[in-house]
């Protein structure tokens, strides 16, 4: 997993970059840089396809927005970082024959029709990129960013995966139910014009509403796979310590979720939700969600 935090990171980065411009060995420079893609070409995709190891990652243009893998929601924002990406790439020097390994394949299409295919491989110290067209590579990099471009062509099919577990605040959550094998089980439920807390009025109604308002846009810190770690898959076969219910008005049914223990004092857990879909938390909000909001001063 924390390889997945690396990745998450590095993507999260390029959004941001523009301190310094990438640094090449000048013996390497024999061409003019110039853009990979045109922006306008960029503005037109409607497909991402990625072969790596045997296995694709399809992220595709919807009336929904991005799918992936004709199963699930795509991250919005990792798709826009994509594009936002391919935007930047420029090309440098050209090898006139690539003989090296390659690491995998991506194919772009625009407006549902036309297809760009090409290779991407690193050096052996992964410092340099290059895609690979035609049997002709280009040196590529984005400047601003010194690390290798080809990484997120790298991520798992779950890391494009749409990380919102519920989309919830004070003014929308009716109820949340929480039990807890390892501490406290309570009740939050809103009543007349405010919540109660065990059917209480809460001791600081501020902490109540802090609680409630960690919901907004809550994400996994990534989804899981079945199949992808056994561990995780024979955790999910076990009894959860604890598990909490959120009922909310934009929602027509409940949010459940189901905690397992964290493994080998990992800094998260495994949650399962009440489709049986599986993700990891980390412990930080996971301690968040099951204190009792009474309980915090």
């Amino acid at each position: 997993m924390s390889k997945t935090v690396k990745y998450i990171l590095a993507i999260t980065a390029l959004l941001g970059v523009n301190l310094w411009l990438f640094l090449s060995d000048p013996t390497d420079q024999t061409a003019t840089s110039e853009k990979y893609f045109q922006e306008e070409d960029m503005e037109a995709v409607s497909r991402f396809l990625f072969v790596l190891n045997g296995d694709t990652t399809q992220i595709e243009r919807s009336e929904q927005g991005w799918t992936l893998n004709d199963e699930y929601k795509a991250d919005e924002g990792f798709v826009n970082t994509l594009i936002s990406i391919l935007e930047r790439v420029e090309a440098g020097r050209t090898i006139e024959e690539w003989d090296q390994d390659i690491m995998g394949s991506v194919e772009v299409e625009f407006d549902f029709n036309s297809r760009y295919r090409f290779q991407f491989a690193s050096n052996p110290m992964k410092t340099k990129s290059y895609f690979i067209a035609d049997g002709k590579a280009r040196e590529v990099a984005v400047p601003g960013y010194k690390d290798n471009v080809v990484d997120i062509f790298t991520l798992h099919s779950d890391q494009w995966r749409d990380r919102v577990v519920v989309d919830g605040n004070w003014r929308t959550i009716q109820k949340i139910e929480v039990v807890n094998k390892r501490g406290e089980d309570f009740e939050i439920t809103f009543v007349d014009n405010f919540f109660l807390v065990d059917e209480k009025q809460p001791t600081d109604s501020s902490s109540v509403v802090n609680y409630l308002n960690q919901f907004e846009g809550f994400q996994a810190n990534e989804m899981l796979s079945k199949g992808r770690f056994e561990n995780m898959d024979s955790l999910a076969g076990t009894e959860p310590y604890a598990s909490v219910v959120i009922d909310d008005i934009k929602l027509e049914q409940p949010v459940r979720l189901n905690f397992y223990p964290n493994l080998n004092g990992q800094p998260y857990h495994l949650v399962v939700d009440q489709n049986n879909q599986q993700m990891v938390i980390d412990s930080r909000r996971v301690q968040q969600i099951l204190t009792n909001p009474n309980n915090t001063n």
